[in-house]
């Protein structure tokens, strides 16, 4: 499997959406635009469509939920950690740490998809959507807790409005209770949720600034050590707890692994942080 040919066009349409913001008139005023379009509509649509679309058969999988929700909960509670812990309390800014947890946890569901089918066939896309469907709005909730703590915002508020919980639960519910899409709205709705790769991409390239990463190296670090050093080892540990077949734990392990959602730019910057 070539890792680097499955990333390139993820990393392409980063840097596509950084020299278009700066070298051409489609500046900030025209991302900013863009960055609503893609969380109001294009994300949620995505989220509903992915989710609902694969039966969830609970009693099959129910050890890779259990394992996964674990896997998620130490994510976020080690990202939470990060501005407590001695080492590192003097060199992170709390305002930045409510913004980039979500990076220690939070993973690029396309990428996913693409190694899953690799890795295991349709056997891997089907438990990769079960990981997709219960950890998705775990993860979210702890994408927008320490965002709307700091901002003052009111966490309950800000989860009623998110469109990307919303659109997850109300997939979830639809999968468990068996309501399928008709065949006339799925291809639109592929479309839709399709646009939101390149656009949302783009727009973290565009909102990028390279120069911020040398005052924030170590919250960096913290937030990549979890989630490519910590999580993968821990998922490895739960596997053998759970007794986990092999194409479960091989799930698990790239799941554990994966790059950051692209959504967690959008979502930051849509709640006013960088």
């Amino acid at each position: 499997m070539n890792i680097a040919a499955l990333l390139l066009p993820d990393f392409s349409l980063i840097l596509c959406g950084y020299l278009v913001c700066r070298f051409t008139p489609l500046d900030q005023n025209v991302w900013r635009q863009v960055e609503s379009l893609v969380y109001f509509l294009f994300f949620p649509v995505l989220l509903f469509h992915s989710i609902s679309k694969s039966p969830l058969d609970l009693s099959v999988a129910s050890s890779l939920m259990a394992a996964g929700l674990l896997l998620g909960t130490a994510g976020i509670a080690l990202a939470y950690l990060i501005p407590y812990l001695p080492w590192l309390c003097r060199h992170v800014e709390r305002q930045q740490h409510a913004a980039a947890a979500q990076v220690a946890f939070r993973f690029n569901s396309f990428i996913g998809l693409a190694l899953a089918e690799r890795l295991a066939g349709a056997q891997g896309l089907l438990l990769l959507s079960v990981l997709i469907g219960v950890c998705v709005p775990l993860f979210n909730v702890g994408a927008v807790w320490p965002m709307a703590r700091h901002g003052q915002r009111g966490f309950l508020r800000e989860l009623v409005r998110n469109p990307l919980i919303i659109a997850t639960l109300c997939a979830l519910s639809a999968n468990l209770l068996g309501l399928r899409l008709p065949g006339w709205a799925e291809p639109t709705l592929a479309r839709i949720g399709a646009a939101s790769l390149p656009l949302g991409l783009m727009a973290a390239g565009a909102g990028m600034q390279l120069g911020h990463l040398a005052h924030s190296r170590s919250l960096t670090l913290a937030v990549l050590g979890i989630k490519h050093l910590m999580l993968p080892l821990l998922a490895w540990a739960l596997a053998r707890l759970f007794a986990l077949p092999a194409p479960h734990t091989t799930i698990l392990l790239a799941f554990s692994a994966l790059p950051t959602a692209s959504s967690c730019y959008v979502l930051a910057a849509r709640m006013g942080y960088n």
